[in-house]
């Protein structure tokens, strides 16, 4: 008897479950039939289709590298060691940046005020060491290759070392004589090596900022 009203409780509560669902589908079927279709449209952007968006998005998305376009992990010991020394290049830029127009003028200053002739040679000298390790971390950080497809970096790279060979001559011929800072040579030396960083400077902006940096 106990197990009969089980049987018997158990296909009622069975046969109600779908009477109970049924008015609350056809509430929803009436008020698709009545949504405009604007709403249609922003109801089913909504309702989820089973498929796994993150999925295309990571699957869209670019893998990246390290922050030098090659895993750390792949680099020997050599290579890491370069290419570390090679971002220390941004920071010693300013060295002589700031030596070789000062080293210009206090040569012009020391031409008429001879007292300046020991600070000319001084800023000379220091310039000309300056440009050396700036210049060769600059190979560290663009790379060894001697040409290449981007003629920004193949320009900057070469005025680059001229720069450095041209303010390492000027230093050897200043080193042992100070008065040598005020001979024609040096000054028309600086001034050419002054121009020549302005447009070394311009040409690690493009590498930077793009070739438009200065555009108006």
């Amino acid at each position: 008897m106990v197990l009969n009203r089980t049987l018997m409780a158990l296909f009622a509560a069975l046969a109600i479950a779908p009477m109970g669902a049924m008015p609350a589908q056809a509430h929803r079927e009436h008020n698709a039939a009545e949504a405009t279709p604007a709403e249609a449209a922003a109801r089913d952007a909504e309702a989820p289709t089973g498929h796994d968006m993150s999925a295309d998005h990571h699957a869209a998305e670019p893998m990246t590298m390290d922050h030098h376009g090659e895993a750390a992990a792949t680099k020997t010991g050599i290579a890491r060691l370069i290419d570390w020394l090679g971002r220390f290049h941004p920071m010693l830029v300013h060295f002589p940046l700031a030596l070789l127009p000062m080293a210009f003028i206090a040569i012009l200053v020391a031409r008429r005020r001879p007292e300046w002739t020991h600070t000319a040679h001084i800023l000379v000298v220091a310039a000309g060491l300056a440009v050396i390790p700036t210049a060769l971390l600059g190979w560290f950080a663009g790379g060894f290759a001697l040409a290449g497809d981007d003629s920004l970096l193949v320009v900057h790279r070469w005025l680059g070392t001229a720069i450095a060979i041209a303010g390492a001559g000027l230093t050897l011929i200043v080193w042992r004589g100070r008065a040598r800072v005020s001979h024609p040579i040096a000054l028309v030396a600086l001034i050419a090596i002054n121009i020549a960083l302005i447009v070394q400077g311009w040409y690690g902006g493009a590498l930077v900022h793009g070739a438009d940096h200065l555009a108006w």
